[in-house]
């Protein structure tokens, strides 16, 4: 990571960390790299309070370099990657803190390919960023970028989404949480309009600040309660950009991204369009995943958290479908990004051809108990170098005894070190989180 790239582009509080001079620099070096070329770039943003003031940033930058914007206005992350791909866009840009509360914010920058840009790009634009004087050349007043409207793009990518069912969606009924983010103003018109499904519709009544507001994939609760309540088939939550999705069974359980992709891995390997029998799953996926899935001769890559590192994995083996248990699920033979709308497209699908309800389709899939912590340090590299707690960390592994596994790490951008076990066992799992913190916090001082 950069000094101000993430895993996921830019992200930081709005107005603070996050302010109009950075989304201006950023606009500034897109709208003419490389070498001063006039470049085509789309823009959407979620609906965060501050979506708009980098808006305009970005734009005065990227007019002002040269370049040609395409806006959007609210709308998801993966319609960036998508539009970008098929409509011969040099960059796209969305503007969202993804699951985050609205005082986040974030710029995420796509490539002409619909992939996240290369992290030597990243690097080039914080290079720019640091320099104290503005040192690219500012175009004459009769080469300045225009600013377009672009809402006809949008009904192309709902085609898209809306072709992937491969059934009659109608006879279901839905409730779908909204996370009062951009699903709200393109959830309807795929769901209802084009597939004719029977749905509800939760926190879709955006204000700027209620995004992510105790609703969407994050807190799911609203969804479960309202499931428990009232009949309907399924449901599903989607987070602030719409990227990533979890669901609810019509008991109201909840299922998260492992079960999506056990779910859709076994149903593309029984329909022989699993390319090479595999999927790609995180560091973070439950034990019992892995379990499920070698029950049933699936394999797996494993990559470390993010789904940058899921759609490299699939890219370079050429594989159909991976994600991560936060529900950022990837199929990649239809879209090479995340999309929670065409998750639940995908998932309706499955349930329609199958003619079963979800959790009967999940009976063989167990999540193992998983107890997380967290403890602060000093110094998070010393701490896992560290020979004893190496073979402390080795005892523990071996009094689960191949009933679970345990997952140290440091954070990606706090002094922290991250305890995760899991296993058949949770007081068993409980007490050797507890041992290892206490290991830690021994030596961390």
């Amino acid at each position: 990571m950069g000094k101000y790239f993430g895993t996921d582009g830019v992200r930081g509080i709005a107005n603070i960390r996050l302010t109009s001079r950075l989304g201006y620099r950023i606009g500034r070096f897109l709208g003419q790299y490389p070498n001063g070329r006039k470049n085509k770039i789309l823009i959407g943003r979620d609906t965060r309070l501050s979506g708009a003031m980098l808006d305009a940033a970005l734009v005065s930058g990227i007019t002002s370099s040269g370049g040609d914007v395409y806006e959007l206005g609210i709308t998801t992350t993966p319609s960036i990657s998508y539009i970008v791909e098929h409509n011969d866009f040099d960059y796209g840009i969305m503007i969202s803190a993804s699951h985050n509360p609205f005082f986040d914010n974030g710029i995420k920058i796509f490539a002409p390919n619909g992939e996240k840009i290369p992290h030597e790009l990243e690097l080039l634009i914080e290079e720019y960023i640091d320099r104290i004087v503005d040192d690219l050349p500012l175009v004459p007043n009769t080469g300045l970028g225009r600013f377009n409207k672009a809402d006809q793009y949008i009904e192309s990518y709902l085609d898209y989404l809306a072709k992937q069912a491969t059934a009659d969606l109608s006879s279901f009924k839905v409730c779908f949480d909204l996370a009062n983010g951009s699903a709200s103003v393109l959830a309807r018109e795929l769901f209802s309009k084009r597939l004719g499904i029977k749905a509800t519709y939760l926190n879709e009544n955006y204000n700027g600040l209620n995004i992510n507001d105790k609703c969407g994939s994050t807190h799911p609760e609203k969804l479960i309660q309202k499931m428990k309540k009232e009949h309907f088939d399924i449901g599903f939550a989607f987070d602030g950009d719409a990227d990533r999705i979890m669901v609810v069974d019509s008991h109201g359980n909840l299922i998260n991204g492992d079960g999506i992709l056990y779910l859709a891995g076994k149903y593309l390997k029984k329909r022989n369009k699993l390319n090479d029998n595999k999927i790609v799953i995180t560091v973070m996926s439950n034990f019992g995943l892995k379990k499920v899935l070698e029950s049933e001769d699936i394999g797996y890559e494993e990559v470390d958290v993010g789904d940058k590192n899921v759609q490299a994995c699939l890219k370079n083996d050429g594989l159909s479908l991976g994600g991560e248990q936060s529900g950022h699920i990837i199929f990649n033979d239809a879209l090479n990004t995340g999309d929670g709308m065409m998750t639940a497209v995908k998932i309706l699908s499955i349930l329609a051809e199958e003619k079963q309800e979800i959790q009967d389709l999940l009976k063989n899939f167990v999540s193992y108990p998983q107890v997380l912590r967290n403890v602060g340090v000093s110094n998070k590299d010393m701490i896992m170098e560290n020979e004893g707690f190496k073979t402390f960390l080795k005892e523990q592994e071996d009094f689960l005894d191949g009933d679970g596994r345990i997952l140290v790490r440091p954070s990606g951008t706090e002094q922290l070190i991250r305890v995760m076990v899991e296993g058949k066992d949770l007081q068993k799992c409980k007490e050797i989180a507890l041992s290892l913190c206490e290991y830690v916090n021994e030596i961390a001082y």
